[in-house]
């Protein structure tokens, strides 16, 4: 891509153009670019590098460009003809050269901006092989089911049906539950009986 975007100003302007000689930096940026494909399995030191010099190239053609209607803006063009030139003035840019700096200009920070992407590949795949993922390991203790129930405990001795001696023992050193207490039967208290009532019509 890269040595596409140096060639379109020289194949549209020849080498008249102005612009001519952008081929040259995207060409050094197209061959880092390849260098970078073929040992990118060498280590990042390497592929960083070459990737490096390849920007370095790309942004030295761009800068290339753009300085010349910067130039031409604020040093002046030539007047329209038949008027003459003065010296040290440069001609406007002519449609050919407008047109290949727009073209170098895409293809140069695409290509820029593809080859970022590559090398963020190939730094991901170096850390992966470098720290290979562990298993996972599980941090929670295992949830025992609700129909299992606990083993029942054996005690020594305890086999056949027989109790061990020992229990026995503590079963008759345990003291005897004291009897409960009975209340007294309810008797009724024998009452005086009361004088009949005497009305006072009787007593008339």
């Amino acid at each position: 891509m890269v040595a596409v975007g140096g060639a379109i100003p020289f194949l549209i302007g020849g080498s008249s153009s102005r612009i001519a000689s952008v081929f040259i930096p995207f060409a050094i940026a197209a061959l880092a670019f390849a260098a970078c494909a073929l040992v990118h399995e060498q280590g990042r030191a390497i592929t960083s590098t070459l990737y490096l010099l390849a920007g370095l190239a790309i942004v030295y053609g761009l800068l290339t460009m753009f300085a010349l209607p910067l130039q031409l803006a604020v040093l002046g063009t030539c007047p329209v003809p038949p008027q003459p030139c003065p010296s040290g003035v440069q001609h406007a840019l002519t449609l050919s050269e407008n047109t290949g700096i727009g073209f170098a200009g895409a293809f140069g920070i695409a290509a820029l901006f593809i080859g970022f992407f590559g090398l963020a590949v190939v730094y991901r795949r170096s850390s992966a092989a470098a720290k290979p993922s562990a298993p996972p390991v599980r941090n929670i203790p295992p949830v025992m089911p609700r129909s299992a129930k606990p083993a029942p405990v054996e005690m020594p001795g305890a086999e056949n049906g027989a109790e061990p001696a020992e229990t026995r023992a503590e079963m008759k050193e345990l003291p005897e539950p004291e009897p409960e207490l009975e209340l007294p039967p309810h008797e009724e208290e024998d009452r005086p009986e009361l004088p009949p009532h005497e009305s006072s019509s009787s007593n008339t």
